[in-house]
């Protein structure tokens, strides 16, 4: 089946992230790929969004869904026949939406799991809650306030933000390669008030690293 297009409105994008080895990120990775080093390390975080409108590109946005998602990222980068190429590898996605589930990886880029999702967002704050269950072993609970607005031109920023193209599992096991394209990649240095993932956890090397918060985007993901 081929996979459709999909535009949405991102209405926040909680991106906390962590510094570890390159080594320790590597036996995290599937063959064909390898750690991306920046800033002294492999960046691997949880990417939190809150998502509005996701509907096949050219239809109504009033057909569109909204739902929450979350997922875990490694920064990688892998060799074509002509360069090499950086992005995210994403062992991981959740959400609570069932049509997510059913549709991601089939009819949409990106296969996703279910869980229980929760957002509180005065507009200054944010606090994320997701709960997968024993099935997945994560719990991630995470609360941050924003910090003077900042440009992501720092490498951590430049290289979490920046990514396009993200690689993940699909149904058969099978590398998947979606590309997301947003309107502007703006964001805002977020201070991370408390923090538990077991997937951070899972890295013996992690030291927390410069953390984002993006607001109102636009956003197309396609199959690349």
């Amino acid at each position: 089946m081929s996979r459709q297009a999909v535009q949405a409105t991102i209405r926040s994008r909680l991106l906390v992230n962590a510094l570890v080895d390159p080594d320790e990120a590597a036996r995290h990775l599937p063959d064909g790929v390898r750690p991306h080093a920046t800033g002294g390390g492999t960046i691997v975080g949880c990417c939190l969004v809150d998502i509005a409108g996701a509907r096949p590109v050219r239809t109504p946005a009033t057909m569109g869904t909204s739902f929450l998602a979350a997922a875990h990222r490694i920064a990688v980068e892998w060799d074509d026949e002509r360069t090499t190429t950086v992005g995210v590898y994403v062992p991981l996605r959740l959400t609570p939406s069932r049509a997510a589930v059913a549709l991601g990886g089939r009819l949409f880029p990106g296969v996703h799991g279910r869980a229980s999702i929760r957002l509180t967002d005065d507009g200054r704050r944010v606090a994320w809650s997701v709960d997968a269950g024993e099935s997945y072993s994560v719990l991630v609970d995470a609360s941050a306030h924003a910090a003077p607005p900042s440009a992501p031109y720092e490498p951590i920023g430049a290289t979490c933000l920046g990514a396009e193209l993200g690689l993940s599992p699909g149904h058969d096991g099978a590398l998947q390669v979606a590309r997301m394209r947003p309107s502007h990649r703006q964001a805002q240095a977020v201070d991370v008030d408390h923090l538990e993932s077991a997937f951070l956890a899972g890295f013996a090397t992690a030291v927390p690293a410069p953390s984002y918060l993006v607001r109102d985007v636009d956003v197309t993901w396609s199959q690349a």
